[in-house]
C-alpha cells in the first residue's frame, strides 16, 4: 500500500488531491497531526515535479484540521534548471487554510556525484525499536490516536530524546514523508520534560525539514529532538531523522507554550 492509499488520497483533474483524513492521524490537540499535513504537502509537491526530489520542506500549521475530507493544491511558484518551488495549501472542508507548505524540489541529474559523512553521528546505545519503551495514553487525558496508529516509542536519551516511529505505508519512495511525521512526532517530548509539571498546552505551529538521505527499506525512523531552548513562551527544537545509520532529515521546529 503506497502513500495515497494509506492516507486516503485522490488525484484531481486541475492537478490538486483529497484526502479523507480520519481520527487515527490525530495528534494530542483534537486535530490531524502536523507531520501528516506536511507530508501531504511534500507528497503534492511530487506530483507537479514528477522528475524531481524533495530537498527541503517549511510547513506552517494555521489552524486546527479536524478529521474530514482535506484539499491539497500545490503551485509552481518557479521551475528553474536545478530547482522547482512548489507552494501547497492544505485546506478545510470549508474552505478554510489549514496549513501552508513551501517545497523545494531539486532535479538531481543536474547535480554532481558528491557525497560526504555529516559531523553527526548516528544515535548509539539506544534498544532496538521492538525492544524499546513505548508511548503510552496519558492518563486523564483525551486518547491521542497517533500513538495507536504509528506507535511512537521511547529510544533513548542523551543529546536530545530519541523517539522511534512506526511508517505506516510500503512505500520506500515517499521516505521525506515518512521523516516529516516522525521529526513532528518528537517535537513534544524534550519541551515537555523541561516544563514537567506546568500547566501549559504545547503546540508545535511549524516544522522546517532540509532532506539529507536516499530513499531506503525500513519499517521505523528515529528522530532525535534537542529542546535549544525557551524564552517567553517560546521553545526551539532541533530535529535529526535516522534510517538506521543514515541522517535522512535535519531541521527545526518552535513550539507555543500556552496558558492553560
Amino acid at each position: 500500500m503506497n502513500f495515497a492509499q494509506r492516507i486516503n488520497g485522490t488525484p484531481h483533474e486541475d492537478g490538486g488531491w483529497q484526502f479523507d483524513l480520519m481520527e487515527e492521524l490525530n495528534g494530542g490537540f483534537g486535530g490531524t497531526n502536523g507531520g501528516v499535513l506536511a507530508a501531504l504537502c511534500v507528497f503534492a509537491a511530487r506530483s507537479v515535479a514528477p522528475d524531481r526530489v524533495p530537498a527541503g520542506i517549511d510547513a506552517r500549521f494555521i489552524r486546527s484540521f479536524a478529521p474530514g475530507l482535506a484539499r491539497v493544491v500545490p503551485t509552481v511558484l518557479n521551475q528553474g534548471r536545478t530547482l522547482t518551488t512548489v507552494s501547497v495549501d492544505v485546506s478545510t472542508p470549508e474552505g478554510k487554510l489549514a496549513t501552508r507548505g513551501t517545497v523545494s524540489m531539486v532535479a538531481a541529474d543536474v547535480l554532481a556525484e558528491v557525497d560526504r559523512d555529516g559531523t553527526r553521528d548516528a544515535p548509539q546505545g539506544f534498544k532496538s525499536y521492538e525492544q524499546a519503551r513505548e508511548w503510552r495514553q496519558p492518563p486523564g487525558h483525551r486518547r491521542i490516536p497517533l500513538i495507536d496508529t504509528f506507535s511512537p516509542r521511547m529510544m533513548g536519551t542523551g543529546d536530545g530524546i530519541a523517539t522511534g516511529t512506526r511508517i505506516i505505508w510500503d512505500d520506500n519512495a515517499a521516505m521525506a514523508e515518512a521523516a516529516c511525521i516522525a521529526a513532528d512526532i518528537s517535537v513534544g517530548p524534550p519541551v515537555a520534560g523541561a516544563l514537567k509539571g506546568m500547566p501549559l498546552a504545547m503546540p508545535n505551529p511549524d516544522i522546517s525539514l532540509r532532506f539529507t538521505g536516499k530513499n531506503a527499506d525500513a519499517d521505523h525512523l528515529i528522530s532525535n529532538c534537542r529542546l535549544e531552548g525557551v524564552t517567553g513562551g517560546l521553545a526551539a527544537t532541533s530535529l535529526e531523522v535516522w534510517c538506521g545509520s543514515s541522517l535522512i532529515a535535519v531541521g527545526v521546529s518552535t513550539t507555543t507554550c500556552l496558558k492553560s
